[in-house]
């Protein structure tokens, strides 16, 4: 037989099976026709029957009664399969004029539209692009209120790409996606929402998947919002992964392969669901009775399935990217309420299901190997961040270098694990993005972390901070061949304690020996090593790095002096927020018709000057100068301070506006490397005062209405200063501000290096895909999540000791307890700053 032959066979067989499909059609409609005829022959003949062996009055009555009932019932039966051979005729019509009856259609992609013309142009343009022969694209406008969308849905659909079917009343979702099920009663079914957009051959794979294994009920792919099936982060609604579009990552995860694809899920996500035809027919259609116009519908259908044998399973090698909430967003709060209800009241078994899963959470170790894979393939030098775990500004610094450098730079973050001797890496630093951790246990050494590292194409390590690190991260640059840089905090790296200050909370002195013997009294030399090791090790980390990056001069002079500053690579560049925000804002000048309202900003523990702070403010009370902690101190303060407690950033803005402030004070008995809160008052333009200790006089060097202090000022000084400043707020400009008790050594800012001379293009390295096998490298790894808003038990037990001693009662008991104690309780429930724990 030739080609042609072939041919002609094939399109004999296709148009047969149509010619049978369209007989089959017309052989239902004579049925249904027949079958109503019968019906009203039977409510007549019943009728008369009954009447004729009637005799007695009152029961020809009731049997009237009776008989009419009966009819009543019998016309809405009529009436009802009257309602289905008009859906068949209609559809043998369209069938006849269109020829849709195919059966090489074997998946219908159904698309219900309300709203958003670009959501649903993108997401219909992209499917089209990317289905097979055999699926065909129905698209059903659910009276969209919005003209152009339904303009343009019906310009599209004029060339038959796509079944176009419009809903003359609007029915909601549930309803929608029941009419586009039975629209082909052979076919799977693909229920895709108008914010989603597809790419590559997505459809084959999950297809696939789905007949992979037996009773496979619905099929959700990965998506950057799918809850359960979102990534990079679980159960969030994330951007899409270093802003790299839909087709770009379902590349990487179509390489995921299709062994061990599929994990078991309690529930399916609406917004990308393929499900079986069989499975389908023996579970049923989604549940309009009882969810209305939707949200619910999907998850009560996965679990009817699941009791019928039926399992629901999350593919790991397909991504789709869905916007979330266009196209029936207007409608969701409430009716979510509601659904969960209902889902409880009919599955009493979901809720704790579903937090099972989400306990267990097996597609997290896929999350990071796609993450590995991806990252490996990102044409930007990828650098590791390594730092404590303890929040503060060295968290906020990390911030600022991310959002910098965003697109330019991909960060990784190392940080300590919660166990003892173990490693804690992020595969990306970014905060939105970096809810996963893999662990790595230092008793095994630390071959699987510079495996991964080097297969990502680590090229530089920034080391922020080194506490709660073992001795092996001083020499991780080695093992992984590349540069590092050094950026310096506080005063760990001179003998463990970051803030060079006594038991008293006050700075040791610049005496390196007095310095030594106090600080180590108040904070153990860290590594388990004599202080001369210590400093010999750092000594030698220092001498080794590209540069070591000071936030302030004052802060390099500190080092300066224990450190041969001739030996290592020296840079002081104030913090990038300096560059990016306005401090440089003209000052508002205090006025001197109130009294004088001194504001206090930030966690003020003794260092930052709590003591001072209160013992000034008592010496004060009944004069015309009032105190404002906007935030909290380490322990409850005396009544003459107003403490608002803790805020948010947002914040900020709308508190300053309030208290109106006249000043800002810090009080800080130490050193401070930069303070993030004096760039508060800087952006706003307030007047300050601070110490002449630390970062403090060098940025604000030559500003208006900023008045600098000696830092360990006496109270009654102090009362005077301040009684002084309510009687002329003036005088904040014109006195005599001290000298930084520190000589700056002729040290310069480099005050370009953020913007200029931070980036090295050396850092590029090239990932090792195809050489490195990338699931093996996190197969044999722990993997733990990070919830930001979630407490460990621990810290429940110190947000309840927090809220307990701001009571009256408490109050004066609390500052009573020795600050030593204080720390040492804190510190062995959370390593985190108190405000993000008590909120």
């Amino acid at each position: 037989m030739n080609d042609n032959d072939k041919g002609s066979l094939a399109s004999d067989i296709e148009n047969g099976v149509k010619d049978r499909k369209i007989r089959e059609l017309t052989a239902s409609i004579a049925a249904l026709q027949n079958t109503i005829a019968e019906l009203e022959a039977s409510c007549v003949e019943s009728q008369a029957g009954r009447i004729a062996s009637t005799s007695d009055h009152s029961s020809l009555e009731a049997e009237k009664q009776a008989l009419e009932a009966e009819n009543q019932a019998l016309k809405q039966q009529a009436t009802a399969l009257s309602n289905q051979l008009e859906f068949i005729q209609t559809s043998h019509r369209k069938a006849l004029a269109r020829n849709e009856i195919d059966l090489s259609k074997t998946v219908d992609v159904i698309v219900p539209v309300y709203a958003g013309l670009e959501e649903t142009q993108e997401c219909i343009e992209s499917t089209l692009a990317s289905i097979p022969d055999w699926a065909q694209l129905v698209v059903i406008n659910d009276c969209s209120p919005e003209p152009e969308l339904t303009e343009w849905l019906r310009a599209r659909s004029s060339n038959d790409e796509f079944i176009l079917l419009e809903n003359e009343t609007n029915l909601g979702f549930v309803a929608t996606v029941n009419r586009g099920m039975q629209l082909h009663l052979r076919n799977d079914v693909l229920l895709l929402n108008s914010d989603v957009e597809v790419a590559n051959n997505w459809l084959e794979r999950i297809k696939d998947a789905a007949y992979s294994k037996e009773r496979v009920g619905s099929i959700t792919p990965f998506s950057n919002n799918a809850t359960i099936c979102s990534f990079p982060n679980f159960c969030e609604d994330n951007e899409l992964l270093l802003g790299l579009d839909v087709k770009a990552l379902d590349d990487h995860f179509s390489s995921y392969g299709t062994q061990n694809n599929l994990v078991e899920i309690p529930t399916g996500i609406g917004f990308c669901m393929y499900i079986r035809r069989d499975c389908l027919n023996q579970v049923g259609y989604f549940d309009v009775e009882t969810f209305g116009r939707g949200y619910g519908e999907e998850n009560d259908w996965c679990q009817r399935a699941d009791k019928l044998g039926w399992k629901n399973y999350h593919q790991l090698n397909v991504f789709a990217y869905h916007k979330g909430g266009v196209s029936f967003a207007g409608e969701q709060s409430p009716r979510k309420i509601k659904a969960m209800e209902l889902l409880s009241e009919l599955h009493p078994n979901y809720t704790a299901d579903v937090m099972s899963f989400i306990a267990a959470d097996p597609a997290k170790k896929a999350r990071q190997q796609m993450m590995a894979r991806i990252i490996a393939t990102t044409p930007v030098p990828k650098v590791l961040l390594v730092s404590h775990k303890m929040g503060g500004g060295v968290v906020t610094h990390l911030n600022e270098l991310i959002a910098h450098y965003k697109n330019k730079v991909h960060f990784l973050l190392l940080s300590p694990g919660e166990k003892e001797n173990t490693y804690a890496l992020a595969l990306t630093a970014e905060g939105a993005a970096n809810k996963d951790r893999i662990i790595f246990d230092l008793d095994q050494g630390t071959d699987k972390l510079t495996d991964l590292l080097t297969f990502v194409g680590v090229g530089n390590i920034h080391y922020h901070h080194i506490m709660g690190f073992s001795k092996e991260i001083l020499t991780l640059h080695e093992k992984l061949k590349c540069s590092y840089d050094i950026t310096v905090h506080d005063y760990f790296l001179i003998n463990g304690n970051p803030t060079l200050t006594d038991r008293n909370g006050r700075f040791c002195g610049d005496d390196l020996t007095t310095m030594d013997q106090l600080c180590i009294e108040h904070y153990p030399v860290p590594m388990y090593m004599p202080l001369e090791d210590y400093r010999k090790h750092v000594a030698a980390w220092l001498r080794g790095a590209q540069r070591v990056i000071f936030p302030s001069i004052d802060t390099q002079a500190r080092y300066a002096n224990v450190y041969d500053a001739k030996t290592y690579n020296a840079v002081s560049a104030w913090h990038i927020d300096h560059h990016v925000k306005q401090h440089d804002m003209p000052v508002k000048a205090p006025q001197p018709s109130r009294d004088l309202n001194v504001l206090i900003i930030g966690a003020i523990s003794k260092e930052k000057g709590a003591v001072l702070l209160e013992e000034t403010a008592v010496a004060l009370s009944g004069h015309p100068v009032k105190f404002t902690l906007m935030g909290y101190a380490f322990r409850p303060l005396h009544s003459a301070i107003n403490t608002l407690g803790g805020y948010s950033d947002a914040d900020i803005d709308k508190i300053i506006e309030e208290v109106k402030p006249d000043v800002v004070w810090y009080p800080a008995q130490w050193p401070e490397t930069y303070s993030y809160t004096l760039s508060i008052a800087l952006e706003n333009g307030l007047p300050v005062i601070v110490p002449n200790i630390g970062a403090f006089p060098e940025r604000v060097n030559e500003r208006q209405y900023s008045r600098v202090i000696q830092w360990d000022m006496a109270i009654p000084a102090l009362k005077e200063f301040f009684l002084s400043l309510a009687a002329d707020p003036a005088r904040l400009n014109n006195g005599e501000n001290k000298r930084n008790i520190l000589d700056d050594k002729g040290i310069k800012l480099n005050k370009e290096f953020y913007q200029a001379e931070y980036l090295n293009p050396e850092w590029q390295r090239k990932g090792k895909l195809g050489i490195i096998d990338y699931k093996t490298l996190i197969n044999h790894v722990e993997v733990t999540r990070v919830i930001s808003e979630q407490l460990s038990q621990k810290e429940v037990y110190l947000a309840k000791l927090w809220r307990l001693i701001q009571l009256p009662g408490v109050k004066v008991v609390a500052r009573f307890i020795p600050y030593r104690f204080q720390r040492y309780v804190k510190r062995r429930l959370s390593n985190r700053a108190i405000h993000e724990i008590v909120k």
